[in-house]
């Protein structure tokens, strides 16, 4: 099933800390987006990267803007992981965007994400 096809759903628990660890280090970062964001899977190989919607932007007639977060961490097999935040043209959050640097599936989001 392709990630076009799919619709947007509540993120889970691990992808909700990644996004609040990206958010931390967005300085414009808009109040509680977190808490309000939709998320569906991208083709990336499983790697996690995913499109973030929120109730106010509008679908459809989005565009990349630019990356405003970027962290990295170790996968649970040593792995190299660079997380990025990508916001719309309106500086909305647009993707997550996670590169594991072997190009293999994500294993797990660590449970403590260091401040940045």
């Amino acid at each position: 099933m392709s990630g076009e096809s799919m619709s947007f759903v509540e993120p889970s628990a691990q992808q909700k800390r990644l996004l609040q660890a990206l958010a931390a280090r967005w300085s414009s970062s808009p109040q509680n987006w977190v808490e309000r964001v939709a998320v569906r899977p991208m083709k990336d190989g499983g790697m996690g990267s995913l499109e973030l919607l929120l109730p106010e932007a509008a679908r459809g007639s989005r565009s990349f803007g630019r990356r405003v977060a970027e962290l990295q961490f170790k996968d649970e097999d040593g792995v190299d992981v660079i997380a990025a935040l990508n916001v719309d043209q309106n500086n909305l959050p647009f993707e997550l965007d996670v590169w594991k640097t072997d190009f293999g599936p994500l294993l797990r989001i660590p449970e403590v994400i260091e401040p940045g």
